[in-house]
C-alpha cells in the first residue's frame, strides 16, 4: 500500500472504514494491491482529507482513471472548439 498524499495511519483508517473492501465493487482488498484515491478528484475541487479518500481494487481504480481521463478529454475538447 502506498499513497503520495495519504499516511499509513490514514490508509489503515480508510481500510477499516470500508471493512477492507473495495469502494467500487465490494471485493476484499489485499494489502499489496490496494489503490487509495480521492472520491472527488482534486482537479474538481476535492480535498486531500481523510473523508475524501477511498480504497479501490486495481480493476475499479483503472476504470475510474479511464472515466476521469475521458471526462476531462471531453471538457478540453469542448473548450478548444
Amino acid at each position: 500500500m502506498s499513497g503520495a498524499y495519504i499516511t499509513d495511519e490514514a490508509m489503515q483508517t480508510v481500510l477499516e472504514r470500508q471493512c477492507h473492501r473495495c469502494a467500487g465493487c465490494n471485493a476484499p482488498l489485499s494489502s499489496d494491491a490496494t489503490h487509495f484515491d480521492l472520491r472527488e478528484p482534486a482537479i474538481c475541487g476535492g480535498s486531500h482529507t481523510l473523508g475524501n479518500f477511498e480504497a479501490l481494487c486495481p480493476f475499479c481504480h483503472r476504470n475510474r482513471m479511464r472515466r476521469i481521463r475521458e471526462q476531462f478529454a471531453d471538457m478540453i475538447g469542448h473548450k478548444n472548439k
